[in-house]
């Protein structure tokens, strides 16, 4: 861990060209300051650089931008179950993962400890950063699946031209619904929601999310999409179950100072691009997976442990997230590349996911989750109450 907070240690500056990949994480960043405590947002200030205004969206694409400067982060943004080959069969670790140690959920669960133990000092800049993003990814079912690259090399036809699924739910799905969104762009009668938005194209899709979805359509789902399993996070790991590891135990102990430097011999694009296909243990990682096998439930139970007080439980939050891969972002029909491309934007696909505001409710489950995470990891003892949210509107 002290390593990793080396590697950590030096800020790089905020982004400065909105994409529309960048727009979802900002959107997830921008639901979670609308439901900060006060006194949370006054710690941003504390954390944040003076850029980002105390505000969380500035700062929620800077981690792609910087994946290839920052080694060993690139399998940060996914994790790939073993077997796992939607829309035909879904399995999340149930056979061993190909990234087991360094992954989305381990990343998470890290992050977030560092920042519960920083609380709100300027060390907590750069953790912070990386757990908005990674909240995000977690919440886009694609990056939880290795079929196809998490669906970077899965063809389809999107508005009349080819694209990976992966994009088309990154950003092609949300750039079509902002820009078909024709209500939303006068202020809604709420200074909690209006005071934390700043102005962006998506300011109107993120009222509509707020407004009549988290207010509205799932308020009775929030207590259920926020809660952790009292007894720990199971996330399966081999170091407690009988799957086998993603990576040898001999390469793991003897060779993560070799492998450090021959990945920094590299140049940064080829060296993500390495991490992201091998799962090739480094110096800077080393003991990842700590925190999340200390939240299991096998091993919180040898410690005497009733009960976690853990404001994440990553895991448990994208196995549901995950299932949607075989419940509706892959289609049916699709078997590979080599046959006719088939088009996304139907009623029968498209249609189905706006009808079940699937796209809207992740960004929602996102920005809530997130919220909680930093109410409970920066609240001052007795602060919080209820499910860690801020209501008032």
């Amino acid at each position: 861990m002290r390593s990793l907070c080396l590697l950590l240690g030096v800020a790089s500056v905020l982004p400065t060209v909105l994409s529309w990949g960048a727009a979802g994480h900002e959107m997830v960043a921008t639901i979670a300051q609308i439901h900060l405590h006060p006194s949370t947002r006054q710690k941003l200030c504390d954390i944040l650089p003076a850029e980002a205004n105390c505000h969380l969206a500035p700062i929620a694409a800077w981690a792609d931008q910087v994946r290839n400067r920052y080694r060993n982060t690139a399998p940060m943004h996914y994790i790939n179950g073993i077997d796992d080959f939607p829309p035909e069969r879904c399995v999340f670790g149930e056979h061993g993962w190909a990234n087991e140690d360094v992954n989305v959920v381990t990343a998470i669960q890290n992050f977030t400890r560092i920042i519960m133990d920083g609380k709100a000092g300027r060390d907590s800049d750069i953790p912070l950063r990386f757990l908005v993003h990674f909240l995000g990814d977690m919440h886009q079912p694609l990056h939880l699946t290795g079929r196809d690259k998490g669906g970077n090399g899965a063809q389809f036809r999107f508005e009349g031209r080819q694209r990976n699924l992966h994009s088309v739910w990154d950003g092609g799905i949300i750039t079509k619904n902002i820009r078909e969104l024709s209500n939303y762009t006068s202020p809604l009668p709420s200074k909690q929601i209006e005071s934390n938005l700043l102005g962006a194209i998506f300011d109107p899709y993120v009222r509509w999310i707020v407004w009549e979805g988290i207010r509205e359509w799932w308020r009775p789902n929030l207590e259920s999409w926020l809660e952790c399993p009292l007894e720990g996070d199971p996330f399966p790991h081999s170091s407690h179950t009988d799957i086998p590891p993603s990576t040898p135990a001999l390469i793991k102990e003897y060779f993560r100072t070799a492998s450090s430097i021959v990945l920094s011999l590299l140049p940064g694009s080829l060296s993500a691009l390495t991490e992201v296909r091998y799962p090739i243990p480094t110096r800077e990682t080393e003991g990842f997976e700590d925190q999340a096998i200390a939240l299991h439930p096998t091993n919180l139970k040898l410690k005497g442990v009733n009960q976690t007080t853990f404001p994440a439980c990553p895991y448990t939050w994208s196995k549901d997230v995950h299932s949607l891969n075989c419940q509706i972002a892959w289609p049916k029909e699709y078997k590979n590349n080599d046959h006719p491309l088939i088009e996304l934007d139907t009623d029968k696909y498209l249609g189905e996911i706006g009808r079940q505001k699937v796209v809207e409710r992740l960004l929602a489950m996102a920005g809530l989750r997130l919220a909680k995470i930093l109410n409970e990891a920066l609240a001052e003892e007795g602060q919080l109450v209820g499910n860690g949210l801020y209501f008032d509107y």
